[in-house]
């Protein structure tokens, strides 16, 4: 299940484990996290729904992350050109 989902990290499988109702302990490593899902009843009755819900988290997050950037490109930008505005002003 963890082959095929490219990428996924550490926040993704906490995630899935909570969505699935396992507990979490808050040391847990990943390693921890991938036993904890393919021990739990509901990996053992449907893997491919949980195989579903950290493809979701993975996409999510992703998104998420892109979203950030571009934000964070669009404040750089709008920086960029108020900068040039006060140059234009000075001179």
């Amino acid at each position: 299940m963890f082959l095929s989902v490219k990428s996924c990290k550490k926040e993704d499988l906490i995630l899935v484990a909570q969505e699935i109702g396992e507990n979490v302990p808050p040391t847990a490593k990943i390693c921890d996290l991938k036993e904890i899902i393919l021990n739990s009843d509901e990996y053992k009755s449907d893997p491919d729904f949980v195989k579903g819900i950290l493809e979701n988290a993975v996409t999510d997050r992703k998104l998420q992350e892109e979203f950030e950037l571009e934000k964070i490109k669009l404040n750089k930008e709008q920086e960029f050109e108020l900068e040039k505005i006060k140059l234009k002003q000075q001179q």
